[in-house]
């Protein structure tokens, strides 16, 4: 217990005094991983929509600037996420600006929420 204790002190001062440019990205990409991964357990449903969001603008970096309008639109809140998906993930609709395989990738990261998102 007690090597514990001081192995978690030297890790905490190791990322409290690491802001050399060599240290300094995979500090703040350790901190992104841990907020995530805390956000995502716990059962907030804005935590859910931040990590759908981020999950969705990861994906669509390598479409266009319309596409990606689309989605932070649709990620504004939890209803209207929701209404995206079931407009078109679920019943089919045509979406003008996202349609095959980006609607496709939308549709499985949504999806792959749409539990948390749902649950009372």
């Amino acid at each position: 217990m007690k090597k514990l204790f001081w192995i978690i002190i030297i890790i905490l001062l190791v990322m409290t005094f690491s802001d050399h440019d060599l240290i300094r990205p995979y500090k703040e990409k350790l901190y992104g991983l841990v907020w995530d991964k805390a956000s995502a357990s716990g059962d907030n449903k804005q935590a859910v929509l931040r990590q759908v969001k981020k999950e969705l603008m990861v994906a669509a970096q390598q479409w266009g600037d319309s596409q990606r309008s689309q989605l932070e639109k649709a990620t504004m809140s939890i209803d209207a996420l929701l209404k995206f998906y079931q407009d078109y993930c679920v019943n089919g609709d045509f979406n003008p600006i996202i349609f095959g395989d980006p609607l496709k990738q939308s549709c499985n990261i949504i999806n792959s929420h749409h539990y948390n998102l749902t649950k009372p």
